[in-house]
């Protein structure tokens, strides 16, 4: 009922609220959105989008059938979100790729960075001024008609968006700079968790600090992520550098320190 207000041309598949597998595994999500890209390749659609069960996350699909990774849907929403409304604010977790700075910079967008958790994302999203928020679970946020996950809202406003800039999304995906971020689950007792997050803040005074989240160092042209898990006995690291090589090593060589720590 929706896409008929806005005047889509659909092709829908299994466009039913209850199906025998639920929103399934990410495995099963992921052959899903590739059979949505041959759909999408094979009709010459502008678009498809998976629609999880819960209605609130969606996959991405550009008009030549790609299935946009996480980062590439995140990336090209505060592209399109920046250039349709400069000089506004976005909400993004500090695990975001540095690339969205750059994005959000030349169209004097303000970046609010906020916890990884969905929660707090909300709720910075509810502040009032924010226009769009984003996780890199796929769940994004239009705080003027919603301060929550709301895939169906992220369909028509990516519409919406893609019309007002004359542009198709395959076009904004590629004008994207390819991001390396590498991830480290460290093992990490629970009774060592402070000291290792303390000694990590003592030991990095001298450089600029985000204490958002854990801990995340600026590096210049690198940064890491140090953030202990609110569930499992586990420090995770992310690290962001100039190639896939550089991420995965500065990434290993600050889950090797955390080891180190953790004793």
């Amino acid at each position: 009922s929706v896409l008929a207000k806005v005047g889509a041309e659909v092709l829908a598949v299994n466009p039913f609220a209850a199906t025998r597998t639920g929103s399934g595994s990410l495995e099963d999500r992921r052959i899903r959105a590739d059979r949505i890209g041959d759909l999408v390749r094979a009709s010459a659609s502008d678009l498809g989008v998976v629609l999880d069960a819960d209605g609130e996350t969606a996959i991405l699909v550009d008009d030549e059938g790609r299935v946009l990774e996480p980062e590439q849907a995140l990336l090209a929403l505060v592209a399109l979100v920046a250039e349709s409304t400069p000089g506004s604010r976005i909400a993004l977790p500090v695990s975001v790729s540095r690339e969205a700075e750059r994005i959000a910079a030349s169209h004097d967008v303000t970046i609010e960075w906020t916890k990884l958790s969905a929660a707090h994302l909300m709720e910075v999203a509810s502040a009032g001024d924010v226009v769009f928020a984003a996780s890199l679970e796929q769940g994004f946020i239009w705080p003027e008609f919603l301060p929550a996950y709301d895939a169906t809202a992220t369909l028509v406003r990516l519409l919406d968006l893609l019309a007002r800039t004359d542009r198709s999304l395959s076009e904004v995906v590629r004008r994207q700079a390819r991001v390396h971020v590498a991830h480290e689950a460290v093992p990490t007792p629970w009774d060592r968790k402070g000291t290792v997050m303390r000694e990590m803040v003592e030991r990095n005074q001298d450089r600029d600090l985000l204490l958002v989240d854990g801990v995340k160092l600026d590096l210049g042209d690198a940064w890491v992520l140090v953030l202990p898990d609110p569930e499992d006995p586990t420090v995770h690291v992310w690290a962001e550098s100039g190639s896939d090589h550089e991420a995965q090593q500065l990434a290993a060589e600050y889950a090797r320190r955390i080891r180190l720590l953790a004793g």
